[in-house]
């Protein structure tokens, strides 16, 4: 199953924290990083453009790569096909106690444009939203 999940689960005024879990049939990961409305938002806008051009492909990022800070997650967007196909290139530091530039995981979501439609939209709720709002890409 390919899933992807936002989870708000701590929040202050300029800023909020996700839970992100991404899975696969052979993989699951999960962890927690500090975002804000402006990101999120973001990430709407642009899977709205990536859901009407299947030319365009991007980059969402949160956080910043390396030991310095809290964990980083990306996530990359094109079009697996012309049939409404795409994939999502997950790579997350993990928080396990070891160093983020030795653990981390990358892996691929396949999912359809359709569903990433209704992600995008959902992020606006996410993001007005308060703890425990969550929000969910199925296969």
């Amino acid at each position: 199953m390919n899933m992807l999940t936002f989870e708000r689960v701590w929040e202050d005024i300029d800023f909020f924290e996700i839970e992100v879990t991404a899975q696969t049939n052979i993989i699951r990961a999960s962890v927690r990083s500090y975002t804000t409305k402006t990101l999120i938002s973001e990430l709407a806008s642009k899977l709205k453009i990536f859901v009407q051009n299947s030319n365009y492909r991007f980059i969402w990022e949160n956080g910043e790569k390396g030991d310095g800070s809290t964990p980083f997650i990306s996530l990359e967007f094109w079009y697996e096909d012309k049939l409404g196909h795409a994939v999502i290139e997950v790579f997350m530091e993990i928080d396990d106690g070891g160093s983020y530039s030795k653990h981390n995981c990358c892996f691929y979501i396949k999912t359809e444009i359709g569903l990433l439609s209704s992600f995008g939209k959902s992020l606006l709720t996410l993001s007005e939203g308060k703890v425990g709002e969550k929000i969910a890409l199925h296969e």
